[in-house]
This record gives C-alpha cells, structure tokens and sequence, in this order.
C-alpha cells in the first residue's frame, strides 16, 4: 500500500529525501506518484528498516557539534540508558535540521539553476551577440560615410547653382543693356 509520503519514509529510515529518491531508482522501494507527491509503499520501508537492524549503524557527529555532546560509554551490546538515548535523540534531530536545512539550500539552488539555464535557452549566444554588435557598427559607417558623401554632394551642387545663378543674371543683365542700347538705337534712328 503506497501511504507514505518521501518525507516520511526518510524520518523512518533516518536518512535524506535525497537517498529515498537514489533507493527508488535503484529499485529498492518502490513508488507512485499522484500529481507532484510521491508515496512510498509501507512494506518497502518495513523490510528495509528490518534489514539494516541487523547492521548497527555507525553514528558520525560532526567536529562542530563535539563539544555540545556527551558522550556515552555505553557498549553495542548492552541496553542504552536514558542519558544516551536523549543523547542520540538530540543528535538526531540537530543532524535532521541540518539535513534540511541543506535539502532547502539545495532546492533554492535547483531553482536558480533552472532559471539560469531557461535565462540561457531564451537569450542570445554571445557569438551571435558580437556578430550583431559588428553589423550595427559597420552599418553606422556606412551611414555615416554615405552622410558624408551626401553633404559633399550639396556642396558641390550648392556652388554649380550659384555660379548659374551668376551666369544667369550676368546674361539677363547684358541682354537687358543690349535690348536697351538697341531701343536707343533705333529711337535715334527714328
């Protein structure tokens, strides 16, 4: 029967979500998943725990947390005392909230890289940005050059109008005295 939930079975084994995750895919329990939860089925984690309570595992505390602990004397073989079993407890449930605290530090990083990789997959190879960057300064010269050219051009047709326009009025100028000079002419003849 599948009722127990990846956190659960992780608190009954004494272990990480992440190594009930790595004992899914290698087969050992198996699972189904409803929406996003993943149940875990209750036999599974009874035969597991029956199987390593024939190993006694070996209990690791960290250098930090040396000191905030007394130690027991106590042998594998002989019954554990209140004082030893508050020990192991207290140890259990501060390596538990370190455990999750790094399970949360390690699922807020898994969040940032999706989106650094989703950032990645939409934005623009840094080949192609360069590639782009290059056209728009080349196309900026060859604007700036053809404004160049174009300025150049006024100029030049600026000054051929003007000479025209001199030549122009000199010619009315002088056809305007010619025509005058010949009406003179002629009222002199008459």
């Amino acid at each position: 029967m599948y009722s127990l939930t990846r956190q659960d079975a992780a608190e009954k084994l004494w272990v990480s979500t992440r190594s009930i995750d790595r004992y899914i895919k290698s087969g050992k329990l198996r699972s189904k998943k409803q929406w996003k939860i993943i149940y875990i089925h209750a036999q599974d984690i009874r035969n597991l725990s029956w199987a390593w309570e024939d190993k006694k595992p070996e209990v690791i505390i960290p250098k930090e947390k040396t000191q905030t602990y007394t130690q027991s004397k106590s042998h594998s073989n002989e019954v554990m005392d209140t004082q030893s079993r508050a020990t192991l407890e207290k140890i259990y449930l501060d390596m538990k909230s370190d455990i999750t605290k790094k399970d949360q530090v390690i699922q807020d990083l898994s969040i940032k890289l999706g989106q650094a990789q989703e950032i990645a997959k939409n934005s623009v190879s840094l080949v192609e940005f360069k590639k782009s960057q290059f056209l728009l300064e080349e196309s900026k010269w060859h604007i700036s050059n053809e404004n160049s050219q174009l300025k150049d051009t006024t100029l030049e047709l600026s000054q051929k109008l003007k000479y025209e326009k001199t030549t122009n009025y000199l010619l009315i100028s002088f056809c305007v005295i010619l025509l005058v000079a010949l009406g003179v002419l002629w009222f002199i003849k008459i």
